[in-house]
């Protein structure tokens, strides 16, 4: 019996339900092959670092509720002790998708720096331009050199560590995508949002909209076929590394 995907995810409100909605549906999991663990609602079910090669791939999912720029003393508590795990992903080359939060905490972990950078936050959909490394790229297999996606994000890696491969910019985020080793990718957008999804997640986090409104961000919104290609991908990519 194939090993099953495990989503990880680190965000504990109304939000979770929704994303494990999108990323089922964009990402064409069944019930039966993603666990879903929500490492903030259940910290006791957090599976210990020897325990992740149970899985063929891990998903770890955005989090609009915490900034890497300005964690309080108690999210920074929390994160900690999901920590190990994001550490052995990397030490290990564990296959892993990281949405958002993921690919900036991964980054940080490696030594780079997240920063709240107005200049280079996005909210609403936006051209997704791979580099040479990109359009060769296994994760993006089947994407045009651009593509539009959906992005929601006030922090970004403003400092790369050396050991990350970029893949892919955005018209205003200088790291888009990124590899590690040869089975850790991450992307800062967001692959399991389509047009509704987008809306729900605004209507969440007003925060997000700072000189703009949902309705203003919905009538510039573009199409992203070929954003969500990056989850099936990912699958491929996990189940061709055992």
């Amino acid at each position: 019996m194939p090993k099953k995907f495990l989503l990880l995810q680190l965000r504990d409100d109304l939000s979770a339900e929704h994303e494990v909605k999108m990323i089922k549906k964009n990402g064409d999991f069944s019930i039966k092959d993603l666990v879903v663990i929500n490492t903030l609602r259940d910290p006791s079910k957090v599976p210990q670092p020897d325990e992740l090669t149970n899985y063929q791939g891990i998903i770890t999912g955005a989090s609009g509720q915490y900034d890497l720029s300005c964690l309080t003393k108690t999210s920074e508590k929390k994160l900690q002790k999901v920590k190990p795990i994001f550490q052995e992903i990397i030490k290990k080359d564990i296959p892993n998708l990281a949405i958002c939060f993921g690919h900036q905490y991964i980054a940080q972990i490696m030594g780079g720096k997240v920063k709240a950078d107005k200049h280079q936050a996005e909210t609403g959909t936006y051209k997704i331009y791979l580099n040479k490394a990109g359009q060769n790229s296994p994760l993006f297999d089947g994407c045009p050199k651009s593509f539009y996606a959906v992005l929601g994000h006030k922090d970004s890696v403003t400092k790369t560590p050396k050991n990350l491969k970029k893949l892919a910019s955005s018209t205003r985020c200088n790291l888009m995508s990124y590899q590690v080793s040869k089975n850790i990718y991450s992307v800062q957008f967001h692959p399991e949002l389509n047009k509704d999804g987008l809306k729900w997640r605004m209507e969440q986090y007003p925060q997000y909209l700072k000189g703009t409104t949902i309705e203003k961000v919905m009538a510039k919104f573009k199409p992203t076929p070929y954003s969500k290609k990056v989850i099936s991908n990912f699958k491929k990519i996990a189940r061709q590394s055992h």
